[in-house]
């Protein structure tokens, strides 16, 4: 028997993760802010409501499931629970290497998803709308941010870019990006698991993969993994379960820009996390 005890819903689980989730891409543009040598708290009232909210509810959650108030280590936002004026010490936070934006805690909390076999999470209509405003909030962020690296030094800021993009798959199940950014860790045997495999042994050409019985289809197992749209048109341009899949290990810059991927978000993420970049004459 489980030593885990039920909380009020399981859902909450899958709730707190998905939470959880949504405050990287905000503490993600508070770093590229820093790295762009903007002010502090650059036009940051509207990116700190959505954090708040998002935070406020997450405290809801956790006041009452003693299994996510327990976990360690520590959500990032019980640390800091507002943005405004808190961008300098959260920038001197995550300059310590033993500390990351959420991720640690966030695998122990998909470990009490699991443990509960409630993996899929069902939103009340409150919290999608929150969801869907913060998504709103951080896509206008970054074209604030992207204006302002033109504003500030359009000659050298506006010439900046990632030269190729790259994914490996590690023998222990790490998906990463340019080297530095890890997508959900894969469990041996999995579909996910199982892809990767075939589409490392296949790479620029089709090939019809041969996977464990699942319902979902090849993009949402894809999605399960951490590839966002972006990601998937970089690495699988073609994906179908009859048709087969396209798989490419390495994509330029040139080529990304050839085929229309809008790699904006992307690129500020991998900024971020220091990979390679380089700089246009």
């Amino acid at each position: 028997m489980s030593n885990v005890k039920q909380s009020t819903s399981p859902n909450d689980f899958a709730v707190a993760k998905s939470l959880n989730q949504e405050l990287i891409p905000i503490i993600t543009l508070v770093k590229v802010a820093d790295l762009m040598d903007l002010p502090l708290d650059f036009k940051i009232d509207e990116l700190n409501r959505a954090y708040v909210l998002l935070v406020h509810k997450l405290e809801t959650l956790y006041d009452r499931n003693p299994e996510l108030a327990a976990i360690k280590p520590e959500p990032f936002w019980k640390r800091f629970d507002v943005l405004k004026t808190l961008t300098g010490e959260i920038i001197d936070y995550l300059a310590d290497s033993s500390n990351d934006m959420g991720q640690a805690h966030i695998a122990r909390v998909d470990k009490l998803c699991i443990i509960s076999g409630v993996e899929s999470v069902e939103l009340t209509p409150e919290l999608t709308k929150l969801i869907k405003q913060t998504s709103e909030i951080t896509d206008n962020h970054l074209l604030s941010l992207d204006q302002a690296r033109l504003d500030r030094n359009q000659e050298i800021e506006d010439s900046w870019y990632i030269p190729e993009y790259t994914i490996e798959y590690k023998p222990d199940g790490t998906i990463l990006i340019n080297d530095v950014l890890k997508l959900k860790k894969t469990q041996i045997g999995s579909t996910i698991d199982n892809l990767l495999e075939q589409a490392i042994k296949n790479p620029e050409k089709i090939f019809i993969p041969e996977l464990p019985k699942t319902a979902r289809n090849i993009s949402t197992v894809l999605s399960s993994a951490g590839f966002t749209p972006t990601l998937r048109k970089l690495f699988f341009p073609a994906v179908s379960s009859s048709k087969g899949v396209y798989f490419r290990p390495k994509v330029t810059y040139a080529q990304a820009s050839e085929e229309d991927i809008d790699t904006t978000m992307l690129d500020l993420q991998l900024m971020a996390l220091d990979a390679d970049h380089t700089f246009s004459a």
